[in-house]
């Protein structure tokens, strides 16, 4: 990959260096692709968001972006496009997103609000690359996010008729609904019936999913079965986020898993590309996408979707300063409807400015 490096505002010469993405980056330039082709059925062709944001960490920093709006907007574009192996178009078309096949839009941010034009929802699953630029109008950092991370930084609740559900009448305690993991989850992933400990515990909660290092299904509701029963103390009755955080935790050491980490991303345990909903209440709340969705698992990588990542669902009760697990249901995101009803709701977006944290783009 030849990228470009600032020299002077507007100069820019190439460069050679290796990049996170140069394969793909380069099977997309070999292959003569443009923004604009579908490559849904071709994960080969897509960045995921770890190698999508450290690629233009290392290409964009120094780019001047010091223009009109809408000049600096297609700038940004291009460069963009550039850095992710693609010719520039003559002109960007108006699409939404302006990428649509990486499902990616660009947006400079000289200040922390992140706006959005010309359309009535953030799509939860679309990535975002957040460029930041500072006085002089200089790219200085780039955080990719998808609409749902940035969703969740909306206090105001304008954002949020999300999805819920509960257990269907009848049904209690522990139950495994899904047999076997999706077509496109054992395609991808090769999920296997046991691991070894040594190799589980070298298995990192927020590591990226490799294949024959996954477990099966029933493998996953057989360990985490062993949770009920266990009691623990109640972080607090106003502390739902913490409370998570323990289930979390002990999930973690069910499954046998090296130290505990969260990445405060979906899903929850990113190897093991199972999502955690500890529930002391009837109704769930799955945020801006339905378990069902055909919409990417973007996190989890290698093509998988919602409706293949697996839900696990913790029932707890909860007396006086204790927590007790009473049931454990797990199940595909395809499946989950099965045993759970759905609570309809419309992701609504009547707010177009989000204020984004004083902290997103600091150095890590």
């Amino acid at each position: 990959m030849v990228p470009l490096a600032k020299t002077a505002k507007g100069s820019y010469f190439a460069v050679l260096m290796a990049a996170p993405g140069d394969d793909i980056a380069g099977r997309i330039a070999a292959e003569g692709l443009s923004i604009y082709d579908d490559l849904s059925d071709d994960p080969n062709y897509v960045y995921d968001i770890a190698t999508l944001e450290a690629r233009l960490n290392l290409l964009l920093p120094g780019l001047n972006l010091d223009y009109p709006i809408r000049t600096r907007a297609k700038v940004a574009k291009a460069r963009v496009a550039e850095a992710l192996g693609y010719p520039v178009p003559l002109s960007f078309t108006k699409t939404h997103p302006r990428f649509p096949g990486q499902d990616l839009d660009v947006a400079v941010q000289m200040h922390n609000n992140f706006q959005v034009y010309n359309e009535d929802r953030i799509d939860p699953g679309r990535r975002y690359v957040l460029i930041r630029v500072d006085a002089a109008g200089v790219a200085t950092k780039v955080r990719v996010l998808t609409g749902e991370e940035i969703a969740l930084f909306d206090k105001t609740g304008t954002l949020t008729s999300k999805f819920q559900a509960k257990r269907r009448a009848g049904s209690t305690g522990s139950k495994l609904v899904s047999d076997s993991d999706t077509e496109a989850f054992i395609a991808a992933l090769r999920p296997v019936p046991d691991l070894p400990e040594a190799i589980l515990s070298g298995l990192s909660p927020t590591a990226q999913p490799r294949p024959d290092l996954v477990l099966a299904i029933p493998a996953v509701g057989d360990r985490l079965e062993h949770l009920v029963g266990i009691e623990i103390d109640d972080p607090g009755l106003v502390q739902e986020r913490n409370r998570g955080a323990v289930v979390h935790r002990l999930a973690c050491e069910a499954l046998s898993l090296g130290e505990y980490a969260d990445g405060g991303q979906f899903p929850d345990i990113l190897s093991q590309v199972l999502e955690i909903k500890f529930q002391l209440s009837p109704t769930i709340d799955l945020g801006l996408v339905a378990p069902d969705s055909d919409e990417p698992a973007v996190h989890a990588g290698h093509g998988l979707r919602h409706c293949d990542t697996r839900y696990a669902v913790v029932y707890g009760s909860r007396d006086g300063s204790r927590l007790r697990i009473e049931g454990v249901v797990v199940s595909t995101g395809k499946d989950f409807f099965e045993e759970f009803q759905r609570f309809e709701g419309l992701v609504e977006n009547k707010k177009f400015q989000i204020p984004l944290p004083g902290d997103l783009f600091d150095p890590e």
